[in-house]
């Protein structure tokens, strides 16, 4: 894998993490959702600037992910995207403070273990 791509890939993973918890944050501000109120918290969501950060986050994902689908075969891009699960993981125990038991950091090594392997052969 080249260092650009490893930038690239870096760089979606970040806007991933951050859009995750701006989304976290955007939705812990609102109200309980009530049995059958989905559309009305849909309605209060999208008034959430948190929640519009994220959403423009994930629109520079998207240009991100074409550009590594450009440069790598989709059977190696899509899986090295796992990535995204462990810093998602470590965003919300930062930000968040959310508590993270043992058996997921455990998946979070398996999955690591796995994006070195795909790294590696990429």
């Amino acid at each position: 894998m080249t260092a650009e791509i490893a930038v690239l890939l870096a760089l979606w993973t970040a806007c991933e993490a951050a859009g995750q918890v701006l989304f976290k944050r955007g939705v812990d501000v609102l109200a309980s959702p009530a049995q059958g109120r989905t559309f009305p918290l849909l309605r209060e969501a999208l008034a959430s600037p948190s929640i519009w950060a994220g959403m423009l986050l994930h629109g520079v994902e998207f240009v991100l992910w074409i550009e590594i689908l450009g440069r790598l075969p989709l059977s190696v891009a899509f899986p090295l995207e796992s990535v995204s699960f462990v810093a998602v993981l470590l965003a919300s125990r930062v930000f968040l403070g959310e508590a993270v038991p043992r058996r997921r950091w455990l998946g979070v090594g398996l999955i690591c273990a796995g994006i070195a392997v795909l790294g590696s052969a990429a």
